[in-house]
């Protein structure tokens, strides 16, 4: 996934055939030219100091390590409940810049998220989830009968990216006898196809990213009266970051749990499971 320097990008907005204006980024042969440039006029043997601008990140990015408290954590899906509620909100408050009354207002309640001490094949592995979420569902035999309600899943798999989307969907076949799996993101979907399958289609479970579901909830396409579960894929890309963390998805991912994930966890309809 290409990132433009300085700006956050959305899991979905790379996929259907997005290109860069090349001309208002520099080359890296420019910034190689500027940089040798900036080195003939140190002298031999002398240590070329550090510009203001390197000096900001190494500031910023010593302070982060310093201040993250959870910076020693792996595997975030194996800690307590505590724990893993602690994290969400750190990421929370550090993704919308909420302030403490408004981190109060948004608080997710510990006694939905699902202790994961209780499931018993609890590696983080992709041919863990089918089971993870029959662990998660209240009423998990639905899962073997047809599904009726029509865009109304009543599990949702989070994911930070298409790509990890895809490989999700793909290791719930033995769900899909008579569970139906919606393909909720960019990735060789177009958001059309998405609705229409929607429209005919009866579902139990969606899987995709915050961007592409968030769109279709808002515009009436997906239901979450159903929802009893959501599963939040906590595999981290190249660059170690989570969909908690990821500039590309954070936003979008809390937005999608503050404005209708959350009101279901109140009225205990809705658990949350890190997978």
């Amino acid at each position: 996934m290409g990132e433009k320097k300085g700006q956050a990008v959305s899991a979905d907005a790379l996929e259907d055939d997005f290109e860069w204006d090349t001309s208002l980024v520099a080359s890296d042969t420019e910034e190689e030219q500027a940089q040798e440039q900036d080195n003939s006029t140190v002298k031999a043997g002398e240590k070329r100091p550090a510009t203001k601008t390197q000096k900001n990140k190494n500031k910023k990015r010593k302070k982060a390590i310093r201040e993250d408290p959870f910076s020693h954590i792996n595997a975030i899906f194996k800690e307590s409940i505590e724990t893993q509620v602690d994290y969400i909100h750190d990421r929370q408050r550090s993704a919308l810049k909420l302030s403490t009354i408004e981190q109060e207002e948004q608080a997710i309640p510990a006694e939905q998220i699902l202790d994961n001490a209780k499931f018993v094949d609890e590696e983080h592995m992709l041919t863990s989830l089918p089971n993870y979420i029959k662990f998660g569902l209240a009423s998990h035999k639905q899962l073997s009968k047809p599904p009726v309600a029509k865009a109304s899943p009543i599990a949702l798999v989070l994911t930070h990216a298409a790509m990890r989307a895809a490989d999700l969907a793909r290791v719930l076949k033995p769900l899909t006898d008579k569970s139906k799996v919606a393909k909720l993101f960019a990735k060789h979907f177009k958001m059309e196809e998405q609705i229409e399958f929607l429209e005919r289609t009866p579902v139990h479970v969606g899987v995709g990213t915050p961007n592409r579901i968030l769109a279709l909830i808002e515009q009436g396409h997906l239901k979450l009266d159903k929802l009893e579960l959501v599963v939040v894929d906590t595999e981290r890309n190249a660059k170690r970051f989570d969909i908690f963390s990821n500039d590309a998805v954070r936003i979008d991912f809390y937005n999608l749990l503050r404005t209708h994930i959350l009101p279901g966890m109140r009225e205990k309809k809705t658990r949350l499971g890190l997978f």
